[in-house]
């Protein structure tokens, strides 16, 4: 009995901490210290630029909240260090294609990194830690237009999917609300509404908040809409590939991401004590909440899975993402 009294003792205080950390949730807040962030030459050809995400990201006075640019460097013994350069912002991206029993899509993958998540007790930072970054997934239908908008941080946790009006009811979860949804202390839109016959070009807006780089709110923006707040910052346009080859001095080159050993997949110095001490072990996962890799687990040598339920990994991997859709209840 005493041993059971000490486990419901140690859960308690757990789940106590955990309600401490979105207790000291607070909004976007708007002002001279945010940033526009928009890929450079959006009107340019192709997908990529077209459809691609306006970031505003709040906390602009600190490095720490800035998007930046993944980079390398050696130090003083010849070994490389992994960091996220604050000057110069980038957006990297890749397509992926699908299929389910209603259809052919299209997703393009955008993903930025920050430099950090810096500590903070009070309110408890659970996700504090390095080379933190963001995941933006826009699908498209055979029209090219798009009917979901999907955001996550790149260690998989915060997932939101958010419906378009360019998508029938029919393919909605079961008792969805389209008024909005909670997201661990945040509301997000349960619905994007865009303007009839704005297409080519149909953009989303992620608001950012300034130190945990939680999205605070995400909206439409149509062919004439201009993004909120100022001043802009152009966002250069990369493929996804160019992460695993960073460039070193001499010529060399290395990847963001761990390419051996327990911590293969990984991004470079992600980790993330807290999440492990509070969280790993009932999740099973000693690396819970170190940003990853997207792709093939064969390729990458992880699973970027969206559920801390130990069993449905594989299920709610977004790699694999109609199967990932029909794990979190669509029906595209």
């Amino acid at each position: 009995m005493k041993g059971n009294g000490t486990w419901r003792i140690w859960l308690i205080g757990v789940m106590a901490l955990l309600q401490a950390a979105c207790a000291g949730l607070h909004p976007l807040r708007e002002g001279a210290d945010q940033a526009v962030y928009v890929v450079a030459r959006p009107d340019a050809a192709g997908l990529a630029a077209r459809h691609a995400p306006v970031f505003v990201v709040g906390g602009q006075n600190q490095p720490a909240n800035r998007i930046g640019t993944p980079a390398a460097r050696l130090d003083e013994a010849g070994r490389s260090q992994i960091f996220v350069d604050p000057a110069t912002p980038t957006v990297y991206f890749q397509e992926q294609s699908f299929s389910t029993a209603q259809g052919t899509y299209t997703n393009l993958i955008y993903r930025v990194h920050f430099p950090e998540v810096p500590f903070s007790l009070v309110p408890l930072q659970l996700t504090a830690g390095k080379n933190v970054g963001l995941l933006v997934v826009i699908t498209l239908n055979d029209r090219q237009e798009p009917v979901l908008v999907t955001t996550l941080h790149t260690c998989g946790c915060y997932l939101a999917i958010i419906p378009t009006s360019f998508l029938p009811a029919a393919a909605y979860p079961a008792d969805w609300r389209a008024d909005g949804q909670r997201i661990y202390g945040v509301t997000l839109p349960g619905r994007l509404v865009f303007d009839a016959g704005v297409a080519p070009r149909l953009n989303v807006e992620i608001a950012v908040r300034d130190g945990d780089h939680r999205v605070a709110d995400v909206r439409p923006l149509g062919a004439d809409a201009t993004p909120t707040g100022s001043p802009a910052r152009d966002l250069i346009l990369r493929p996804m590939a160019d992460l695993t080859e960073l460039p070193l001095d001499g010529g060399a080159s290395t990847s963001f991401f761990e390419e051996q050993g327990s911590r293969r997949g990984y991004v470079k110095g992600s980790q993330k004590p807290i999440e492990r001490l509070l969280m790993g072990w009932w999740a099973l996962d000693l690396h819970v909440g170190e940003d990853k890799a997207l792709g093939p687990t064969e390729e990458t040598g992880v699973v970027l899975y969206t559920s801390l339920k130990p069993w449905a990994r594989c299920q709610s991997d977004l790699w694999h993402f109609a199967d990932f859709l029909r794990y979190w209840g669509w029906k595209l």
